[in-house]
């Protein structure tokens, strides 16, 4: 009996031992190669099905987010870069006071002029959680680009979203189809994962697109292909033939149809009309993206345009909710904004420098540190999903 305890005590501990060093192994290998917990996750799903995918997944993330809770809260607000002194940023108006000594109210703020660009400085959402630099718009290399950073989760100081503006007067978005995904019955010489050479010298960036097609069955058409059907509730990101892009739910766009180039479905809106989705009230909503009891807060991405139409914005946040991810986008100015893809290994805003003669471009940086890719990400190296690139318009001759 006593070699039999023995015997079950050593297989206990060769177990642990094993998930003592696998672990760690895997969480490593995840974040440092790219396709790895994609594949992992990809592989299990297909044997044992989504549901205990989605359970490790939520135990993951929300022992992570009780764990950075813990260690960041007393840390400074999380920055992605340096803030320079110039840069301009909202100032809280003031009260003045008359010769008596009486406060009066501060004057009203000049209206900010509609489609300037940059845009104009902005609030925090949450004081208490932002950075100095929270607000203002920092010019880019590349003209008609301009970054900033918002904390939009008053809970997590670690919560932020660095987000890019981009004017549609000097830049024109466009969609590509992944070589495998969105899923549909598409020809696969008409899924080439990557920009077209005629593109590649005015090439300023790619960023990703939505979900799978098997997660939420969101809609998507590019140059009359249908590659999968429309939803009424998904939020639509319209790319219309005269150059506008539009966002709004499907049932209210879908009557343009004929005049867009194309377009790409997601979750529900983040923001429409200027107002938050109201299922965003719950905190922890699962409609966008949460494992199953809606606990996750993760890394996600977001597209939006401004009320005039002539600024687009790409939001990458870094341990957020959708409720978070809403607040930032409101913040900055977008009118509509819509939810891309989510998870550590998928949003990405990457920035092309130009090839020498003959060559094609390649990536010259990230938008915030730490993202992993390829020199020729999107440019030689196809991409099995989806994705928006941007180019500059070239003047009117």
């Amino acid at each position: 009996m006593a070699k039999k305890t023995s015997r079950w005590r050593r297989r206990g501990l060769y177990t642990l031992g094993f998930f003592a060093v696998v672990t760690p192994a895997l969480w490593i290998g995840i974040h440092e190669i790219p396709w790895l917990g994609p594949a992992l996750a990809d592989g299990v799903r297909a044997v044992v099905g989504p549901k205990p995918i989605a359970w490790a997944e939520d135990v993951t993330y929300g022992i992570q987010d009780s764990f950075d809770r813990w260690r960041y809260k007393d840390a400074a607000p999380k920055t992605f870069w340096d803030v320079p002194s110039g840069a301009p940023a909202p100032v809280a108006p003031q009260p003045v006071a008359t010769a008596s000594g009486e406060p009066v109210a501060a004057p009203a703020p000049s209206a900010p002029v509609e489609g300037a660009f940059p845009p104009p400085a902005f609030t925090p959402p949450f004081e208490s959680v932002a950075s100095p630099g929270d607000g203002a718009w920092i010019a880019m290399k590349e003209p008609g680009l301009a970054k900033a950073v918002v904390h939009p989760d008053p809970k997590r100081s670690f919560a932020a979203v660095a987000v890019v503006a981009m004017d549609l007067r000097r830049t024109t978005l466009h969609l590509v189809a992944g070589t495998s995904e969105p899923q549909g019955n598409v020809p696969q010489d008409h899924r080439p994962g990557l920009v077209p050479k005629d593109a590649a010298g005015d090439l300023i960036a790619a960023f990703n697109g939505g979900f799978k097609a098997m997660h939420g069955h969101y809609g998507m058409m590019l140059d009359g292909e249908t590659f999968v059907v429309p939803r009424d509730i998904a939020c639509t990101v319209g790319l219309y033939r005269d150059g506008a892009i539009k966002i709004g739910t499907w049932r209210d766009l879908k009557a343009t149809e004929a005049q867009m180039l194309g377009y790409r479905q997601t979750p529900p809106c983040l923001v429409e009309d200027g107002k938050m989705n109201s299922a965003l009230d719950l905190e922890y909503s699962k409609n966008w993206g949460a494992t199953v009891s809606g606990e996750t807060v993760i890394r996600r991405s977001a597209i939006g345009v401004d009320k005039s139409g002539t600024t687009l914005f790409y939001g990458f946040g870094e341990a957020v909710t959708a409720q978070a991810l809403a607040h930032a986008m409101r913040a900055i100015g977008a009118e509509d904004a819509a939810q891309l893809d989510v998870n550590y290994s998928y949003p990405r805003f990457l920035l092309y420098e130009a090839g020498a003669a003959g060559q094609a471009p390649h990536v010259e940086s990230a938008l915030i540190p730490g993202i992993k890719f390829s020199k020729g990400e999107y440019v030689t190296d196809s991409a099995p999903r989806d994705f928006f690139y941007v180019t500059r318009k070239r003047p009117a001759s």
